[in-house]
């Protein structure tokens, strides 16, 4: 019996219908979706509401005193600096901005942005400012004003990305054109807005508006268009030569700028000892490259590392006996060299060279800066140092920034080594550090430090809290580092030793490279750690941005009388550090995601 064959009709597929979306949509999934996420959610706007109406309501209260900013600014910026060596300072910013521009342009910074994206995020600030003139206690002019911006924004956020459609979703919109749009902007302000100055011929606490001098508007706006130069001048040499080579020039000069803004074109310094100390850095670069070279040759063995030892402990009894400053350090450079010799330089020929060539290097580099150091200012005021406000600030969260990396990755890849002394010193180093505060190594640097030197040998205030600011950190971003360091699995350096990679070549360009990648949230976060802690130097007497604005504006009586403005003052102060410690956040995240960090 032949079975029935049974047809089933067609059924035509059909695709999926879109989830809803939309504001009502999202606000139902992600702020009321239930009671629970309801009653926060009122509970957050609540708090909200009356965060901001009591902020504005402080701003804009009568009895502020924020002329007591405007008129200080140049006082919290750079405090005594002289206003006619001031073109020193603003120079300083060229040759940073000028960098700056190049860098952008080598590094292929900024990349592009989808309209949506643009115009939402328009449209959100748009929305702020309306959520903000709503329910802060604004008067009827500034609340109307604040409603018409705030719309506009909405309506030109979202307008543009209706009217785009498709393409709003294709990343088109320079990120980097939005930033310069920006930037123009807040230039464009320095010349248009009005801000509060004291009335000389007024009576106490009287303030009229006034623009912002010339003297700041127009160098920003030179600055702003040396940047855009900079930038495409750096946009042509990137056709011109290898990227790679633009790119190590471009380190190499920002490595140069510090010393060279800071201790040369701010000071203007004046060489003291220069014939005394060429000399003895020249012996130290012959001598020490012949002892290098011997105590690196494989063939010496455990003899070297012996010799090494030896030269480390001559090294230390120097500081006891009385010696030129530069000497001493010398000394304890070339003890270190020769200790890492047989395993940084051992091997090859070539290597051995280029170890050397190293060893050189430093040397030059430690006369340089010792040069710089007791160097006498040319630029004469009435403070000890010529560095002050937030310019201060700057410069011990650089200069400890720049000093406390390579000492920190020294620590950790001595820590995690399997020679003993190492082992043993940068422990002994790292639990020293780390066991002591911060600000008393600041009292130490101001009341100790001194005596290590001999006499008629004394560094500048910052110099010596700068010093003591990276050893202190160095200590903590060794360990991040030894984290990083420790996370890389065993089978890559077996791996690196089986192609016949020396220490060297295997820590640069195996381990270190993976480590440092892995611990980037942890470096930027002890960055930030610096930037902030550069604000206990008030305690050691130098004059930074939190010194002055805690101590100094609001005690000011002549020529006008700002008393009682210490909270605006600290005000200021605290959005000084906060705009900055969120680009360096910002920044994070940005290279985290160029490097994959967290990603397989």
């Amino acid at each position: 019996m032949a079975e029935k064959k049974i047809i089933l009709p067609e059924i035509e597929e059909l695709a999926p219908e879109p989830p809803p979306k939309g504001p009502v949509v999202w606000m139902k999934d992600n702020l009321f979706y239930s009671v629970s996420s309801t009653i926060l959610t009122l509970l957050g706007l609540l708090i909200a509401v009356l965060f901001i109406r009591g902020m504005v309501g402080f701003i804009l209260a009568d009895e502020r005193k924020w002329e007591a900013i405007t008129t200080n600014m140049r006082l919290l910026m750079v405090q005594a600096y002289p206003q006619e060596a001031s073109w020193r300072l603003w120079l300083a910013l060229g040759i940073i901005f000028v960098l700056l521009g190049l860098s952008l342009a080598f590094w292929h910074a900024g990349g592009k942005a989808e309209p949506r994206k643009v115009g939402r995020a328009v449209a959100a600030a748009g929305g702020f400012v309306v959520f903000v003139v709503l329910v802060a206690p604004f008067e009827t002019n500034a609340r109307v004003f604040g409603l018409i911006i705030g719309g506009v924004l909405i309506v030109a956020g979202l307008g543009a990305v209706r009217l785009l459609g498709e393409r709003a979703k294709e990343a088109t919109v320079p990120v980097l054109l939005i930033a310069a749009i920006l930037a123009g902007v807040a230039v464009a302000a320095l010349w248009l807005i009005q801000v509060p100055v004291p009335d000389p011929e007024g009576g106490v606490g009287e303030s009229q508006l006034a623009g912002i001098a010339t003297t700041t508007s127009g160098p920003w706006t030179i600055l702003y268009l040396v940047t855009i130069a900079s930038y495409f001048l750096g946009l042509f040499l990137r056709r011109v030569i290898p990227e790679r080579a633009g790119r190590l020039a471009l380190v190499v000069l920002w490595t140069m700028a510090f010393p060279i803004i800071v201790l040369h074109l701010a000071r203007g310094v004046e060489f003291q000892n220069v014939g005394q100390y060429l000399t003895i850095g020249v012996a130290f670069a012959a001598v020490g490259s012949l002892i290098i070279w011997f105590l690196a040759d494989p063939a010496r063995g455990e003899l070297g590392r012996g010799l090494a030892g030896l030269l480390l402990v001559i090294a230390i009894a120097s500081w006891v006996v009385s010696a030129l400053i530069l000497i001493r350090l010398m000394l304890l450079l070339l003890a270190l060299f020769a200790l890492g010799g047989p395993t940084f330089a051992g091997g090859e020929r070539a290597t051995r060279i280029r170890y050397v060539g190293v060893w050189v290097g430093a040397v030059v580099i430690t006369v340089y800066m010792m040069l710089l150091a007791t160097g006498v200012s040319l630029v004469q005021t009435s403070n000890e140092t010529v560095f002050g406000g937030f310019f201060l600030t700057w410069i011990l969260a650089i200069g400890g920034i720049a000093l406390s990396f390579p000492m920190g990755v020294v620590l950790a890849l001595g820590r995690t080594s399997t020679m003993p002394i190492f082992r043993l010193l940068s422990t002994i180093y790292i639990e020293l550090v780390r066991g002591v505060p911060l600000i008393t190594w600041l009292l130490v640097s101001i009341v100790v430090f001194p005596i290590l030197f001999p006499l008629g040998v004394n560094f500048v205030a910052p110099a010596k809290v700068t010093l003591f600011i990276a050893f202190f950190s160095a200590a903590y971003l060794a360990e991040n580092v030894r984290g990083g360091l420790q996370a890389i699995s065993k089978g890559q350096t077996e791996a690196a030793n089986a192609l016949g990679m020396t220490t060297l070549q295997r820590t640069v360009f195996i381990t270190l490279p993976q480590a440092l990648r892995a611990v980037i949230p942890a470096l930027v976060g002890q960055v930030i750690a610096i930037f902030k802690d550069t604000s206990l130097v008030a305690i050691v007497g130098l004059f930074d941005i939190l010194k002055i604005g805690r101590d100094i504006i609001p005690t000011q009586t002549q020529p006008y009388n700002f008393l009682g403005s210490l909270r605006e003052s600290l005000l200021a102060v605290a959005v000084f550090y906060w705009i900055f410690t969120f680009i360096f956040s910002r920044i994070s995240l940005q290279l985290e995601e160029r490097l994959g960090v967290g990603k397989r």
